[in-house]
C-alpha cells in the first residue's frame, strides 16, 4: 500500500476510533444518567422511610403515655393527684425513653399540670395562657389526632426538640410531653452513602431537624437571605448582651454556637443561591447545582411530613458510579483496539504489540474486578461476615491444616424472641438488631477465629486452638452482656442468643459437626434466654 493510502487508511481508522467512542461516550453517559436517578431517589426514599419510622417509634411511645394517663384520670381524677402522678411518671418515662424524653405536661380542667419542680406562680405572674401555646393549639386543630409541634433548635442545649400533644375526647383535655429528635440525627449519620454529601431532614416549616453538618440544625431552608443574616444579627446581639451582663462562661459558650451555627447555615444558605430554590421545587428530580463553588448533584424527596435534600458532589458521585461507565468503557476499549490492531498489524508490527500491551492490562483489571466480584461473594451483605459457603469452606479448611492433637470449637447461635422484635419494631429495626449482633460478636472474638451470619438471626462461630467449652460459653455470656449494654445505649431492642457447642478435630467433617452443634443448640434454646450447652457432655 502506497504512504498516501496508508496515511488515508490511518485516519479513517482514527475517525472510526473516535466516533465508536463518541457515541459508546454517549450511551454510558445516558447509562450513568439513569443509575444516579435511582440511586439518589432511592436514597432519597430510604433517608425519608426511616426518619418517618422514627417519628412513628415516638408517636407509638405517646400513645403508650396517654393510654396509661387516661387510666389514671379514670381512676383518680382530682387534678392535684394527677399532677402528683405526673411527677412520679417523669422519672420513669426517663427510664424508658432515654434521652428523646424531656418532659411531660397536661391542660385539665382548666389548669395547666406538669412534671417539673418549677413553682406554678411562675407562670401566672407572666400571664401564661396555655390555650394560646402552639402544643394547645395544634392539638385542638388536630381534634384527637397524635400531633407535633414545629421542630425547633434548642441552642441551650444544642438540640432539636418538639411537642407530641393530643386533644382528650371530652374536646378540652390535651396530653403532651416535649422529645428531643435526637434519633432522627442518629437515623441521618447512619444514611451518609456518598463521599462529602450534604444530607438534611427538614419539616413542612424548611426547619432542619437532621443533618450531617450539625451546625445546620434549625436552620430554613425557606428562610430568605435577609431572614438567615437577620438570625445571626440576632445571635450576634444575644452573645453581646450576655458579655455585657457578665453571664456564666456555659451560657456563654452557648451563645457562641448558636453564632457559629448561624453562620454557617447561612454560608450554606448563599452557596447555593438560586439552587435551593430549584430544588425545593423539584420533588423527585435530580438537579446539577453550585454549592460553595462546587459542582453538585441535588436531589428533593417529599415524605408526608418530613423531607429530604441531598447534595453530591460530582467527584463523589463519578467515583460512585465507576462500576457503572468504566467496565463497559474498558470492554469497548479492548473491542476496539483489538479490531484496529488485527486491521493494522501487516502495516506496523509495533501497532500490533502496543495493542497487545493494552489488551493485557485491561484483562489484568478486569481479573481484578473479578477477584473483587468473588471476594464480595463470601460476604453476608447485612452483616459483613462470612456467609454460609464461605463459613463452611474456612472452617472445613481449618479442620485439614490441624495437626494431631489440635482442636477447635464450632458454636451455633441462634437469636432468642427475635421474631417478637421484627413483629413490633419492623424489619428495618430488625435488620438494625442483626447488625449490632454482629458488631458485638466480632469485638468478642480473635483474628484467627471465624464468624458467620447463617441466614436470618442465626450465627456461628469457630474458635481454633481451644478444647475448653468454659471459653465458649464465656464467648457466648460475652456478646449477650454486651449486645444487651449497646441496644440500651442505642435505644435500640435487644436479645440474646442461645448457643450449641462441639469440639472439632482433624478428621471431623463440617456437616457433623453442624449437626452435632445444631442438637446441643436445640437443647439450650429450651429456656429461650441466651442457654449454652455442649455436645457430648
Amino acid at each position: 500500500m502506497k504512504r498516501g493510502g496508508k496515511k488515508s487508511f490511518r485516519i479513517g481508522c482514527e475517525i472510526f476510533f473516535l466516533a465508536a467512542n463518541l457515541m459508546v461516550i454517549l450511551l454510558i453517559g445516558r447509562r450513568e444518567s439513569l443509575w444516579i436517578d435511582r440511586s439518589l431517589s432511592g436514597h432519597g426514599r430510604e433517608a425519608v422511610s426511616q426518619v418517618e419510622g422514627v417519628m412513628e417509634n415516638y408517636v407509638h411511645s405517646f400513645k403508650l403515655f396517654a393510654h396509661m394517663l387516661a387510666g389514671q384520670i379514670k381512676d383518680h381524677p382530682d387534678p392535684d393527684e394527677i399532677w402528683d402522678y405526673l411527677k412520679q411518671a417523669d422519672s420513669r418515662l426517663l427510664e424508658i425513653e432515654g434521652d428523646t424524653f424531656d418532659g411531660l405536661y397536661m391542660y385539665y380542667e382548666g389548669r395547666y399540670l406538669y412534671s417539673w419542680d418549677t413553682p406554678y406562680s411562675v407562670y401566672e405572674g407572666t400571664g401564661y395562657d396555655v390555650t394560646e401555646r402552639p402544643w394547645y393549639r395544634d392539638a385542638a386543630a388536630g381534634a384527637g389526632r397524635i400531633v407535633f409541634t414545629p421542630p425547633y433548635m434548642s441552642y441551650a442545649n444544642h438540640y432539636i426538640l418538639s411537642t407530641v400533644s393530643q386533644l382528650q375526647p371530652d374536646g378540652e383535655t390535651v396530653f403532651a410531653y416535649d422529645i428531643r429528635l435526637g434519633d432522627i440525627q442518629e437515623a441521618v449519620r447512619s444514611l451518609q452513602a456518598y463521599e462529602n454529601e450534604e444530607l438534611l431532614v427538614f419539616d413542612d416549616n424548611g426547619t432542619v431537624i437532621g443533618s450531617l453538618n450539625e451546625d445546620y440544625l434549625g436552620g430554613s431552608l425557606y428562610a430568605s437571605p435577609e431572614e438567615t443574616r437577620r438570625s445571626i444579627e440576632e445571635a450576634k446581639a444575644a452573645l453581646a448582651a450576655a458579655e455585657e451582663s457578665g453571664a456564666l462562661d456555659g451560657q456563654l459558650e452557648k451563645l457562641k454556637a448558636r453564632v457559629e451555627a448561624a453562620l454557617a447555615f447561612d454560608h450554606f444558605h448563599r452557596s447555593l443561591g438560586d439552587g435551593v430554590s430549584d430544588l425545593l421545587g423539584q420533588d423527585g428530580t435530580v438537579l446539577r447545582v453550585n454549592a460553595g463553588g462546587r459542582s453538585c448533584y441535588g436531589y428533593l424527596h417529599r415524605g408526608q411530613s418530613l423531607h429530604t435534600l441531598i447534595l453530591v458532589p460530582t467527584a463523589s458521585m463519578l467515583k460512585a458510579t465507576v462500576s457503572v461507565w468504566l467496565v463497559p468503557l474498558l470492554l469497548v476499549e479492548l473491542f476496539l483496539i483489538y479490531g484496529i490492531g488485527r486491521a493494522v498489524q501487516w502495516q506496523k508490527n509495533q501497532e500490533l504489540r502496543e495493542a497487545y500491551v493494552q489488551l493485557g492490562q485491561t484483562q489484568k483489571r478486569l481479573e481484578i474486578a473479578l477477584m473483587a466480584a468473588q471476594k464480595a461473594a463470601a460476604i453476608d451483605h447485612l452483616t459483613g461476615l462470612m456467609n454460609f459457603k464461605s463459613f463452611e469452606n474456612g472452617v472445613t479448611d481449618a479442620l485439614e491444616a490441624m495437626e494431631p492433637g489440635d482442636c477447635g470449637i464450632l458454636i451455633m447461635m441462634d437469636g432468642d424472641h427475635f421474631k417478637a422484635v421484627n413483629d413490633n419494631y419492623g424489619h428495618m429495626v430488625g435488620d438494625e438488631v442483626i447488625k449490632l449482633t454482629a458488631q458485638m460478636m466480632i469485638g468478642r472474638i480473635r483474628t484467627v477465629d471465624l464468624a458467620s451470619r447463617l441466614h436470618g438471626d442465626e450465627f456461628s462461630i469457630f474458635i481454633a486452638n481451644t478444647a475448653d467449652f468454659s471459653v465458649a460459653q464465656r464467648i457466648v455470656e460475652d456478646i449477650n452482656q454486651t449486645l444487651k449494654a449497646e441496644a440500651a445505649r442505642r435505644n435500640m431492642p435487644s436479645i440474646t442468643l442461645s448457643a450449641g457447642a462441639v469440639a472439632a478435630r482433624r478428621g471431623d467433617s463440617y456437616a457433623a459437626l453442624a449437626k452435632a452443634a445444631d442438637e446441643a443448640l436445640y437443647r439450650a434454646k429450651e429456656g429461650h434466654n441466651g442457654g449454652f450447652e455442649a455436645a457430648g457432655l
